[in-house]
């Protein structure tokens, strides 16, 4: 009788133990599974973004390259959010041989997406940029030419009247053009040097590993970057400004 009662004890302890280690194994699989399925989807959303903002570059290059009269980018946000940010400053001047002098000074509004993974991407200036809490990437380097040859800065700005957040759908970003300024021309070689002012940006980072690949000398200067491209003769300048409104139907 003891003996039956101690197999009987014995395999009901057995039950019990191989019982727990498969709820628990269960358990286990469970929770790392649902994260890995999480960061999958998280990266896959970003990717998205990232690609769909690839097109929104193309699509307003189409204006203020192609002369385009407008172009529409849809976004899917899934769970981030698409946001028009704060103004950021972009200032431009040039040096005949007495110093630098401005030419043109502007305002533009980011277009960032954000929200997933402590990530964000951005559309800034003509360039798109992707970002984390470790640094970040040029995902699209803005439509610059530098050379002592030339010099062409098109300064692309993205405008509306105010900030703007939108989240939980697929969304239409609307640009058109409004107007297009030639505020500076020389072709006479009488340029010594350009100089790119950037204030207020989260990605100044970023503009300033952009332009001193260009051959800038970059310096920190207020709330932002100072970097010059100062050859000692530049055969032609032009400096343009492109005014795009932008428009975000849900």
């Amino acid at each position: 009788m003891t003996e039956r009662s101690d197999r009987a004890v014995s395999e009901v302890l057995s039950y019990t133990l191989i019982f727990g280690i498969v709820v628990a194994s269960i358990a286990l699989v469970s929770v790392t599974g649902v994260g890995a399925l999480q960061d999958t989807r998280d990266a896959e959303q970003m990717d998205n973004a990232e690609r769909a903002f690839d097109v929104l570059a193309d699509n307003v290059a189409d204006i203020h390259r192609h002369g385009a009269p407008s172009r529409a980018t849809e976004v899917s946000l899934g769970e981030g959010q698409l946001v028009v940010a704060d103004n950021v400053t972009v200032t431009v001047s040039v040096d005949e041989g007495g110093g630098f002098t401005p030419v043109g000074s502007w305002t533009v509004r980011p277009i960032e997406y954000g929200g997933v993974d402590d990530q964000t991407l951005a559309y800034e200036a003509g360039g798109v940029f992707r970002t984390t809490r470790g640094g970040g990437v040029r995902v699209r380097k803005p439509p610059f030419v530098v050379s002592n040859e030339r010099v062409l800065l098109p300064v692309v700005g993205l405008n509306r009247p105010s900030t703007q957040s939108l989240g939980g759908s697929t969304v239409l970003v609307r640009t058109k053009e409004e107007r297009t300024d030639v505020v500076y021309a020389d072709t006479s070689n009488a340029v010594d040097g350009v100089r790119m002012t950037i204030a207020n940006s989260p990605r100044q980072s970023l503009w300033e590993e952009y332009l001193v690949d260009r051959g800038f000398t970059c310096s920190s200067v207020g709330s932002g970057i100072q970097c010059e491209y100062a050859p000692g003769s530049i055969d032609r300048v032009y400096v343009v400004y492109h005014d795009i409104s932008v428009e975000i139907d849900q």
